[in-house]
């Protein structure tokens, strides 16, 4: 796998080595002074889907340079937005909360929970904050509440079932005629499969909204991702269309498309377990590995074309921290007798939280010691990779 664009020749990389290269490019260029510091050059409006991506970068790694970044990020998140978060700022803050030595304690959980606590008693309430979003374009309206739903459920706020409602309302609204259909698509099916089950409920009984969702219903929506996929034998196989409709001309191949259907994908695998969502997680995720250039810049379009976004790496991150293999302990791609012998080499030990290390990743349930539970992890997974 591999293309050439100018100089730049992308290698087949393996998780762990995309993860750094990524991660290694966004902390260095990472603002560390003046009103910015903590956002990235010129995108500081983004700087909540970055951070996500590097804590994810972090718990796949345990490169405390990973984690600090990503606090240096919240710590701008917290004075530009005092109290009132967009959706991945919110997701940004409960993930450094999900990976605190106490994360029902911390600041990051608190600053979500109090904003959604606020949301609730303010004159408006909740379902009047969500209104608010019908006159934002559909499918950003999505991508915002696709975020602030899973922030939600992670801090268990009162309201998180309204938030899943309103995500869907506006799901429903999505059509060719937005700005990024597919994409909408992705990131509202990992958002509702990480929130609760994706069930027979409509998504738009009433049947008021876009044509495309008459008669859809929550378990319709991997199929739905699947059909969007770009098949074998054309460009950029495995990507994903832009839009619904799949006419001659089409645009496919976007990285941001990519990586939100993907997300979507795994989220509804690891609730419904599917062979043909797997495969096409597999196909996507060897996709998108052509969008990172050997510098660790991820790209508008995995032809490694178009603008160069700090915001693509920090979504690029995400996906691949969603991807990743559990009991796959060195991120090469596969479970096989090196991980066994990492497992081995921390066996019983048990203050893996030390230093946030997880035991470089052997304590693969994060209980802080490596035991039968983490080789029950990575032996199922390894079965289930002979399987296939």
């Amino acid at each position: 796998m591999g293309v050439m664009v100018g100089q730049t020749a992308l290698a087949a990389f393996s998780v762990g080595e995309a993860v750094t290269t990524v991660a290694d490019r966004l902390e260095a260029e990472q603002v560390t002074e003046g009103l910015d510091s903590g956002s990235w050059p010129k995108e500081a409006a983004f700087t909540g889907s970055i951070v996500a991506g590097m804590v994810g970068a972090y718990e796949l790694t345990c490169e405390n340079v990973y984690r600090r970044s990503a606090e240096l990020g919240a710590d701008y998140i917290l004075w530009a937005a005092q109290g009132n978060f967009y959706g991945d700022e919110a997701l940004a803050l409960s993930r450094l909360s999900q990976i605190a030595l106490d994360p029902f304690n911390n600041p990051y959980r608190t600053a979500v929970s109090d904003f959604y606590y606020n949301v609730k008693k303010s004159p408006d309430e909740t379902k009047g904050y969500i209104s608010y979003f019908d006159g934002v374009e559909p499918s950003t309206a999505v991508f915002y509440l696709a975020n602030h739903v899973v922030s939600t459920y992670s801090v268990d706020a009162e309201d998180r079932r309204l938030w899943r409602q309103g995500l869907i309302d506006r799901l429903a609204q999505v059509d060719d005629s937005s700005m990024f259909p597919v994409m909408a698509l992705g990131v509202a099916t990992w958002a509702l499969a990480k929130s609760g089950p994706l069930d027979d409920v409509f998504i738009d009984p009433s049947m008021q909204g876009a044509a495309y969702w008459n008669f859809k219903t929550l378990s319709d929506l991997p199929d739905l991702l699947v059909s969007h996929q770009v098949p074998k034998g054309l460009p950029h196989a495995g990507s994903f269309y832009w839009q619904f409709h799949h006419e001659q001309g089409d645009p496919n191949g976007y990285t941001e498309d990519t990586i939100f259907a993907t997300l979507g994908l795994i989220a509804a695998s690891q609730v419904n377990p599917n062979p043909n969502v797997e495969a096409a997680v597999l196909a996507a995720h060897e996709a998108l590995m052509d969008g990172i250039s050997v510098d660790g810049t991820v790209w508008e379009h995995l032809s490694q074309e178009g603008e160069t976004f700090y915001i693509y790496a920090g979504e690029m991150l995400q996906v691949l921290f969603e991807s990743a293999i559990p009991g796959d302990i060195n991120l090469d791609g596969r479970i096989d007798s090196s991980d066994f012998t990492m497992l081995a080499d921390y066996w019983l030990v048990s203050d893996c939280c030390g230093e946030y290390t997880w035991c470089e990743g052997a304590d693969l349930n994060r209980s802080g010691r490596v035991d039968f539970i983490d080789f029950e992890i990575m032996v199922d997974h390894w079965l289930k990779g002979v399987k296939e």
